[in-house]
């Protein structure tokens, strides 16, 4: 089973927006991921990684990410 990380950037107060998506993510993949883990960063950082390859970067987006864009992305990492 895979792991989901979200790594988010605490001066920035991003921490609400990754307990949002780590929660979409945990119903959507209620039993298909082994966890969800949420990571204190700094930097403007927002990464979402499947299994420590990183499918959203917010950094090369330049935005936050829409859930369902994660949920699509890490099913597709899945499959």
């Amino acid at each position: 089973m895979a792991e989901v990380t979200i790594r988010y950037c605490v001066p920035c107060r991003y921490q609400s927006k990754a307990v949002q998506d780590a929660d979409a993510i945990r119903r959507e993949f209620s039993t298909g991921l082994e966890g969800v883990r949420l990571v204190p960063g700094q930097h403007g950082v927002y990464d979402v990684a499947v299994d420590d390859h990183v499918i959203y970067s917010m950094e090369k987006e330049e935005r936050f990410p829409d859930p369902a864009d994660l949920i699509a992305r890490i099913r597709a990492r899945l499959e």
